[in-house]
């Protein structure tokens, strides 16, 4: 099993293991009781912390659930795929494709998911389908923010379609790899599976773009 803390500094894995604590007290409590059936103080029980704590990681219960902490810091993630552009130059980077697709590993990578932590998510989700809308809401408020991202990288004007299309390609590809490396027997790392995808997508467009010759 791949793991978030897999070459994190100490300190760094206990936050993260106190926050994978926190959320999957939170899921399984959902899951079994619903939201309104638990309090944020039984959740700090099963998870060993006090309840000041809890808020030092999470704004609610139901951000608990849903795995949307504050412990998570993408300014270091974010500034190294921006810097990794040139504006001044006329188009896009070649390595736009590749260093978004790692922009989306590493970010996956931090939050360490896990088949396990899928599964409590979707059983508390079940219980609570209200919960999906937030994941949703979630999801394309963070590609949109991406978009903006890969525009600034790229020194495009603002509307231009090529941001969007580098954002929506690779989230394709980004999900495909995620359902693949949540299969139980899967046993390859999330940024090869991707890659491998992104060499794959390349030879499409190339084939598209030469009319199909081989």
């Amino acid at each position: 099993m791949h793991s978030v803390v897999d070459g994190a500094t100490p300190a760094l894995t206990r936050r993260v293991r106190t926050a994978h604590r926190l959320t999957a007290a939170a899921r399984r409590r959902t899951a079994e009781d619903g939201l309104s059936g638990f309090t944020v103080d039984e959740v700090c029980d099963e998870a060993g912390i006090s309840r000041r704590t809890f808020f030092n990681y999470f704004a609610s219960k139901e951000d608990a659930v849903l795995g949307f902490t504050t412990l998570w810091d993408q300014h270091e993630i974010e500034e190294r795929f921006t810097s990794g552009g040139d504006p001044d130059e006329p188009g896009v980077s070649a390595s736009l494709l590749d260093d978004y697709a790692a922009l989306l590993v590493d970010r996956w990578t931090e939050v360490g998911l896990t088949p396990e932590h899928v599964a409590d998510l979707v059983a508390a989700m079940d219980r609570e389908p209200r919960l999906l809308s937030r994941v949703i809401e979630h999801v394309q408020t963070r590609e949109r923010a991406d978009v903006e991202l890969v525009r600034v990288r790229e020194g495009l004007p603002e509307g231009d379609l090529r941001a969007s299309v580098a954002v929506q390609v690779v989230c394709a590809l980004a999900g495909a790899c995620m359902g693949q490396f949540l299969e139980p027997a899967n046993s390859e790392p999330l940024k090869t599976l991707m890659q491998r995808r992104l060499v794959a997508a390349r030879e499409v467009f190339a084939a598209t773009l030469t009319g199909g010759t081989r």
